[in-house]
């Protein structure tokens, strides 16, 4: 047996069943070996969109994600989407290799400096007789991080005869983080600060989703009579909830700023509480504000809180419901009533000042058509852009742990492959990607991935014909902000020379031509969706 039919064997007994990635050199033979086998490869068309995969579907169903791409430019041009993964902190292992030893090889690399210089962890296969022990610490150490590794079979290795068994069977021991202890003077302090607000609004994000801890976040805001808010990567959580107030911060609904500006305590769980979800503290100026994380080093990080508690988000809320239950508080009747009446209205929102145009539609009318159409299970990925103002606040079918978002390095470009990273992992019967137009024609080329595994996907590209930050940025410099502008192919008609069904959206009656298809898709449906690009939200 060759080395690399060992490692597709060792992925195996770890129950690995699918890999994302791009043949070359450093790579072909464990592929080939691991489809032999009976592994699903799905075959990209670029090495960022294999990473990117890989990312999403470990984020999506709570196993490690694998990609593998070749040596060299391989590595290189999956960059982007390795450090998207590791600013996500999201468990991917990327298998690549060293070229043979020779110093005027064309695609020589120093794999492990180039790990180091974006704080991936770098492992290696070293003999043949060490691969069981080499994929365990791999592993081991995908599973204590919680992070990116990339593991180097240097191509001689790869195909050299497997050594003697270094162990009976790869190590399949699980890592559990001990239970974290919670301080009882800040748990104290937290308390007193919720126990006299008058006015409370929780605000939970990706850490509540991570932790299972809903349910107890819940408990609490029935405990305290809170109004509840998300971040941004927090959305899903609380669907259907009376006091259910949407997404704080930047791109918060405009029924729930009233909320949000008359509460007198915020207590974050789970959430970092960067720029977009605080407008750097300013939202909490004059507001008692308590901050719950598990990891002690995002507690600050952003703002500065009245209290800060690290724990985990559902020991520390179940902790803190019960006491306040045990202090019996008088109900907050008029203030849940005003939380109720908010979320009620935001149901029944449309838009003031609607944009819509002869042959553009308003952003957010276009989100709310889309959304009625939806099922109420399907899953999200969102690139990133200034369509999020105009689309993540009108989602109401983002349900927990089906949302996630390329954002951990602000690229663009990332959300068509995360997308399909999310269809494969069959999380849910339909992934939308919500996109802009930029961002869809920078790896247009990973559509023909998913007209391949004819996966049911719905792909909204936000097209305004613009680079949207950059039209803002122009303008506040006093710039022309025709220089952000862009000229594309007809997006439709290029998704359909792709195999994709596609649909251009000029006006909101549009969409009805999509409402029964949408119910039977057996591949990717692109909406070319047609927008101003002087209408800006800001966020």
């Amino acid at each position: 047996m060759k080395v690399y039919e060992q490692v597709a064997r060792l992925l195996s007994q770890l129950s690995v069943d699918t890999m994302f990635g791009l043949l070359g050199d450093a790579n072909m033979y464990v592929c080939s070996a691991f489809e032999a086998a009976g592994g699903r490869l799905v075959r990209t068309s670029h090495e960022a969109g294999a990473v990117s995969m890989a990312d999403t579907y470990a984020r999506m169903t709570g196993r490690w994600g694998v990609a593998t791409v070749t040596h060299g430019p391989g590595l290189t041009n999956a960059l982007t989407s390795l450090v998207e993964a590791a600013r996500f902190s999201s468990p991917v292992l990327v298998i690549t290799g060293d070229t043979p030893a020779e110093a005027t090889h064309m695609q020589r690399l120093d794999i492990a400096a180039l790990c180091a210089s974006v704080g991936v962890t770098h492992e290696r296969v070293y003999r043949p007789d060490t691969v069981t022990r080499d994929l365990t610490r791999t592993v081991q150490r995908l599973k204590s991080s919680n992070a990116p590794v990339v593991l180097n079979i240097p191509i001689p290795v790869s195909l050299s005869e497997a050594g003697p068994a270094d162990s009976p069977a790869i190590a399949s021991s699980s890592w559990t983080p001990s239970a974290s202890h919670i301080d009882e003077e800040a748990l104290d302090a937290a308390l007193g600060l919720a126990a006299t607000a008058s006015r409370p609004v929780i605000v939970a994000g990706r850490g509540v989703v991570e932790s299972g801890a809903q349910a107890s976040v819940l408990d609490l805001a029935d405990a305290l009579g809170a109004g509840l808010f998300t971040s941004g990567l927090g959305l899903g959580l609380f669907t259907g909830h009376p006091r259910h107030l949407g997404i704080m911060g930047s791109i918060g609904h405009d029924e729930a700023t009233g909320v949000l500006m008359d509460s007198d305590c915020v207590i974050a769980v789970g959430t970092s509480l960067n720029k977009y979800t605080s407008l750097g503290g300013e939202l909490f100026e004059g507001k008692s504000l308590v901050h719950i994380d598990s990891d002690p080093v995002k507690l600050g990080w952003f703002v500065a809180p009245t209290c800060a508690v690290a724990g985990d988000a559902r020991m520390v809320a179940d902790l803190m419901a019960e006491s306040i239950r045990e202090g019996q508080l008088p109900e907050k009747k008029q203030w849940k009533q005003r939380c109720h009446e908010a979320s009620a209205a935001m149901a029944q929102w449309s838009p003031l000042d609607d944009r819509t145009g002869v042959d553009t539609v308003d952003i957010r009318v276009a989100t709310q058509r889309l959304d009625a159409m939806l099922p109420r299970d399907c899953a999200f990925v969102s690139d990133v852009g200034r369509f999020i103002a105009g689309s993540w606040p009108y989602l109401t079918k983002a349900t927990l742990g089906k949302f996630t978002a390329m954002t951990g390095f602000g690229s663009i470009g990332l959300g068509l492959a995360g997308g399909i990273g999310t269809a494969v992992s069959a999380v849910s019967d339909l992934t939308v990607v919500l996109i802009g137009d930029g961002g869809f024609m920078m790896n247009i080329s990973e559509l023909a991935t998913a007209v391949r595994e004819k996966l049911p996907m719905i792909v909204a590209v936000y097209n305004d014909g613009a680079y949207g930050a950059e039209y803002h940025k122009l303008l506040n410099e006093g710039l022309a902000a025709q220089h952000s502008y862009n000229e594309w192919p007809d997006i439709a008609r290029t998704a359909a020379g792709m195999g994709c069904r596609a649909v251009t959206i000029r006006k909101p009656e549009d969409f009805e031509s999509i409402a029964e298809e949408i119910t039977r898709l057996s591949g990717p449906l692109v909406l070319d969706i047609h927008l101003d690009p002087t209408h800006h939200l800001n966020f």
